[in-house]
């Protein structure tokens, strides 16, 4: 099942309580740290074990550009002809796995307001370093966070969502929710062939929300290869609370971060050897069941997540075909071919590392696209 159906919140840090039972709130910062920290991470996506990885990322920054937002967040953008979530113009840049970033601006009454929002797909492959950039950035700018997604990644099969499900069922999810939803998907075979499983807890509308789904079934409908059990347990925060996470991420060392958030998870939710008709202060006090406290245990000591999104020529030639092939023909037919081979030539003024990637050329100098000289052709040249 695709999680995907997804939409789009003080300086220092409270340590996260290592707490038996869910708290009233979580963690919040408080001024007191005021420098950040880097710790040594694992550029292993592929690997088995315990990973971490902020997956989604949305704030908004006032009295600031596009441009400089741009600047700040990397990445190829476009300009749009409709707007984005209210704002009358806006800005796309999409990941050749499918995720994309979009920034909005020129609201009425905060014409300098500029809002980004950055999917799983863009964020997972950025280095930690320059997640906790952007969060000062946005802390500098007096802006504040609107979405904040961290992911927690079991690979070694500790608990499936069958079993979360089953818990949750039996009433031994002790949680600050008060409804779960579960979700299957089946073929026509029935509940013998099942092709994707999640369980959520809370509301989409309010500031936190827990899914805990079958990532490894969601990689393998997309082509990839994964052999190990792989199963994401997500917290998504909205508004205030994501507002606190982006202050979080800003100064909190990032050899923190996922001790952090599994302070966070446990603060939300935990599973324990009870019943639902068990009163409460019981259902508080009772043992956590094994799988749940050998899980997060061990999530402590998980790795931060960097998605590869190295891709080969073949596979950006397909995406850049379905994606802007229909704008690329429109414009084509709307101004003639003379207007494209302008935009071409003036990009290869804007290439990076991952251009040239596509090309297998490590030029000590950059490439230009020369001026198109022609007749009725297209063809153009490439100088060094």
């Amino acid at each position: 099942m695709d999680p995907t159906e997804r939409d789009d919140a003080s300086d220092g840090w409270i340590a996260p309580p290592d707490v038996d039972t869910p708290a009233a709130q979580p963690p919040c910062p408080r001024a007191s740290i005021t420098g950040a920290q880097t710790g040594s991470v694992e550029e292993t996506p592929d690997s088995s074990g315990f990973l971490f990885s902020v997956d989604w990322l949305a704030f908004t920054v006032p009295h600031s550009t596009p441009a400089e937002a741009q600047e700040h967040v990397g990445g190829d953008w476009m300009e749009l002809e409709k707007g984005f979530n209210g704002y009358p113009r806006a800005w796309m840049s999409l990941s050749t796995v499918g995720g994309s970033g979009r920034i909005g601006t020129g609201m009425p009454h905060r014409t300098t307001d500029v809002h980004v929002s950055l999917s799983g797909d863009i964020v997972s492959a950025w280095e930690p370093e320059k997640v906790q950039a952007v969060c000062q950035w946005v802390q500098k700018k007096k802006g504040h966070g609107t979405r904040v997604d961290l992911a927690l990644d079991d690979r070694e099969g500790h608990a499936t969502v069958a079993q979360v499900m089953e818990a949750a069922d039996l009433g031994q999810a002790v949680m600050r929710w008060s409804t779960y939803d579960t979700k299957r998907k089946c073929s026509h075979k029935g509940k013998d062939n099942i092709q994707g499983e999640m369980i959520t807890f809370g509301s989409r509308q309010s500031e936190s929300y827990l899914r805990v789904y079958d990532k490894r079934r969601e990689a393998i409908g997309k082509g990839e290869a994964v052999e190990t059990p792989w199963v994401r347990w997500e917290l998504e925060f909205k508004k205030d609370r994501a507002n606190l996470c982006v202050d979080l991420l800003a100064y909190l060392p990032i050899d923190e971060w996922k001790r952090f958030t599994v302070g966070l998870l446990k603060s939300y939710i935990s599973f324990r050897d009870t019943t639902a008709d068990s009163p409460a202060w019981e259902r508080c006090r009772s043992s956590e069941l094994p799988w749940w406290k050998a899980l997060t245990e061990d999530f402590k000591r998980c790795r931060f997540h960097v998605e590869k999104t190295e891709r080969k020529l073949e596979e950006v030639l397909a995406w850049f075909s379905q994606a802007m092939g229909p704008t690329m023909a429109a414009l084509y037919c709307a101004v003639g071919p003379d207007f494209l081979m302008k935009v071409i030539e003036s990009g290869s003024h804007r290439w990076k590392d991952h251009h040239y990637q596509l090309m297998k050329k490590k030029p000590k100098r950059p490439y230009r696209l020369k001026p198109v000289q022609r007749d009725s052709d297209l063809e153009g040249t490439v100088s060094a």
